[in-house]
């Protein structure tokens, strides 16, 4: 196994560029000898907190972080420092390179380090009784139900985060609108990296305060499966949409909250609202059943008769509780759309998703490009779509399947299937039809001409499909020709599997890295290689090469090509794959990198600029 040291220093022109990013300006005023000792002891005690990260002693680090900053701010203003000087800023970035560490280690926090954002910038908008567009920011729950436009955050993925993407949309699609303070470069990558990490809300264990209602002692009789109507499912679905409105915050009508079943069951300020298994002796049922008034939900939609019957059976039943903790609040315990989705296409035998497959490809190129007429050929894993001809299909087929075949291989795959129902590969036949899909199905405005091809694999497989532009056979510096084309999107239609746990640069790197083994679009490859160096200018700091979202979609395949071969020369193809599941399996990148490789992401980042440098 490499490793690499860490006073391995990045050599040449392409550090002094980066530095610069980092140390430009002049100092006005200068630190004494002793305050200059005292600077450097700081940086290497807040360098030397890696290894409290590294044994997960995370409090032991945000203590020690924090009398570095308090030492720190000390010295500059004891010396009168400005935050140009060298040796201040020396140790300012020693501390923060460490607090990104320990964030990615120990997880962002939503409500330490988001929900301060979203008070900040958001909720003047979108909170309070009339928040924007429905969509309140000012709890987790709210943020959870979304709005007149839907959830906002896709968790594990902030590159698909419309939440995300608004921070950082040109003009007038930009969040925060008009002049407006917008968040801060280091607010919205440690937004994107609190979802790219899950999205998790810790509201529950960060925010308990004594002088909250204490949870109800009213016993809570637990579900055992054989019930007919579930809580979950089929009751609190409707409490949701249209008795939380009143019946929630801090001044719930009647004093009856419905935000847990806990609170529920504990009842408002004329008692007990359900007597389990008492239809006729619960004032619940009495005022939504219409047997008293005045009648619930007032001034709304009543429940439906589902609604209603399912309500005579959960009160029959005994009012039992499905969920795990009777205090998670009832936006929580609701499947979602996704959710439901999930559990639906998952009771599809293979025949019918592979229908499924059929039918959503064809009505998507029915939409796109309704006048032209598509063929198919159908292989033992995807299906093959194009307006081209038949011969090429085939060519496109075989190619297909072979590749799959070193999926398998590479990361031992042992199931019938990559891809529920199949994967659907459109081969279109020029650059306007490819254009007209992007713009049609995927609601992409622009498409930048070095874009040839493109995947799509949602959570529950009900997409799953690659599109390409018939570029031809011949691959050039500019054009990877198809079958590079396939491949690399192939096998990020392989590695989306997983709901988008994976950075950009690792997709994109590993397909055009499998097409370069395959012996394919050399001149291609090359071309990405030369291109390297520049694209690497824009980094603030080395390390930052890892995260995702730095690179622009003409970049990020030529930075992570290169970054995916150095680590493959660097462990090989076991320890990559082993670095891929640590990463699905929710592992931070930094903790990823230490485990397989035994080495910082700043080490990598070092050794990596070094190899490109070498070229």
């Amino acid at each position: 196994m490499k490793t690499f040291p860490e006073g391995r220093r990045l050599a040449g022109g392409l550090w002094g560029c980066l530095a610069a990013l980092f140390l430009a300006g002049t100092a006005l005023a200068a630190p004494d000898a002793q305050q200059r000792r005292e600077l450097a002891d700081i940086g290497r005690d807040a360098r030397a907190v890696a290894g409290l990260i590294r044994r997960d002693q995370f409090d032991e680090a945000q203590k020690a972080l924090d009398e570095a900053e308090q030492r720190l701010e000390k010295v500059k203003q004891a010396a009168k420092l400005e935050d140009t000087d060298r040796a201040y800023q020396l140790a300012k970035k020693a501390i923060d390179d460490q607090r990104a560490n320990l964030l990615q280690a120990q997880g962002v926090s939503f409500t330490k380090h988001v929900q301060p954002i979203f008070k900040k910038h958001c909720t003047g908008c979108h909170g309070g009784e009339n928040p924007r567009n429905g969509l309140s920011l000012e709890s987790f729950a709210g943020l959870a139900r979304g709005g007149q436009n839907g959830v906002p955050i896709v968790p594990g993925n902030a590159r698909r985060s419309p939440l995300a993407l608004r921070l950082v949309a040109p003009g007038q699609a930009k969040m925060p609108p008009g002049n407006r303070p917008s968040p801060t470069p280091q607010e919205i990558q440690l937004l994107a990296l609190w979802i790219n990490q899950g999205a998790k809300d810790d509201t529950a264990e960060e925010a308990k305060n004594p002088s909250q209602p204490k949870a109800s002692n009213v016993p809570i009789a637990m579900a055992t499966g054989s019930e007919k109507v579930s809580f979950t499912r089929d009751i609190a679905p409707f409490m949701v949409n249209l008795c939380l409105g009143c019946h929630s915050g801090n001044n719930p009508r009647g004093g009856l909250s419905l935000e847990t079943f806990a609170k529920m069951m504990e009842g408002g300020d004329s008692g007990r609202v359900i007597i389990p298994g008492n239809r006729e002796g619960s004032r619940l049922f009495r005022l939504v059943g219409g047997l008293e008034n005045p009648r619930m939900p007032q001034g709304q939609a009543r429940i439906t008769r589902t609604n209603y019957d399912n309500l005579i059976t959960w009160f029959d039943e005994g009012n039992k509780f499905d969920g795990k903790d009777a205090n998670t609040p009832l936006r929580q315990l609701v499947p979602t759309q996704t959710e439901m989705l999930a559990e639906r296409l998952a009771k599809l035998s293979p025949e019918a998703f592979v229908q499924l497959r059929v039918e959503r490809t064809e009505a998507a190129l029915k939409r796109a490009l309704p006048k032209e007429t598509f063929r198919t050929v159908e292989g033992a894993e995807a299906f093959v779509y194009g307006n081209v001809s038949e011969a090429r299909l085939e060519q496109v087929s075989g190619w297909a399947e072979e590749h799959v075949k070193e999926l398998r291989k590479l990361f031992g795959e042992k199931g019938d299937r990559l891809w529920n129902g199949k994967l659907a590969v459109i081969v279109i036949k020029d650059r306007f039809g490819y254009e007209e899909f992007n713009i049609v199905v995927n609601g992409r405005q622009n498409v930048p001409p070095e874009m040839t091809g493109h995947s799509e694999v949602t959570a529950s497989m009900e997409d799953a499909y690659v599109v390409l532009q018939d570029v031809g056979d011949n691959a050039t510096e500019t054009s990877p020709g198809l079958r590079v084309n396939l491949i690399d999107h192939m096998t990020g239609a392989f590695l989306e599997r997983g709901a988008g746990t994976l950075p950009d640069w690792l997709v994109r790197g590993t397909g055009l890295a499998l097409a370069a083994r395959s012996g394919t679009g050399g001149d291609y490859v090359r071309g990405l290689k030369n291109r390297v160096p520049e694209y690497l200018k824009s980094l603030a700091r080395p390390e930052d090469l890892f995260a995702n979202g730095q690179f622009s979609p003409a970049a990020v395949g030529a930075v992570g090509y290169t970054l995916v071969e150095f680590m493959l020369n660097a462990g090989g193809p076991a320890k990559f794959g082993q670095f891929i599941r640590a990463l699905e399996s929710g592992q931070p990148i930094a903790a990823a990198a230490n485990t397989v490789y035994g080495a910082s992401l700043s080490n990598l980042a070092t050794a990596y600029f070094a190899t490109v440098q070498s070229k």
